[in-house]
């Protein structure tokens, strides 16, 4: 979606948007079209207006939440890689990987 489309879906103006671009919380991708917004950056944005609007977040809080989630979802990604891996594995491989991370987590 284009930059209009992004603000409306939001109800922002574009002096908002530039914070944010600015700040790192919405990354758009630049395009000749101007910059291109996907469904993650409407959730994105969902949750940035939630935590300034409801719950009363600065922007110091925002920039600590957003790095938070951008953490755990690179953790959910190293985690996937991780069990397709453990997956890949014979059998025996396996067990050896999961008693050792049992006795590790004792």
């Amino acid at each position: 979606m284009d930059e209009l489309e992004f603000r409306v879906c939001l109800k922002i103006d574009v002096t908002v948007l530039d914070v944010w671009v600015e700040q790192g919380w919405v990354v758009p991708r630049s395009t000749e079209k101007g910059r291109q917004f996907r469904d993650a950056d409407v959730a994105r944005g969902r949750l940035i207006l939630d935590l300034i609007d409801t719950m009363g977040v600065n922007e110091a809080g925002v920039d600590v939440a957003m790095d938070l989630l951008d953490q755990v979802h690179s953790l959910r990604g190293t985690l996937r890689e991780l069990v397709e891996a453990l997956n890949a594995e014979d059998e025996a491989v396996r067990r050896r990987i999961v008693a050792k991370i049992e006795t590790i987590a004792e």
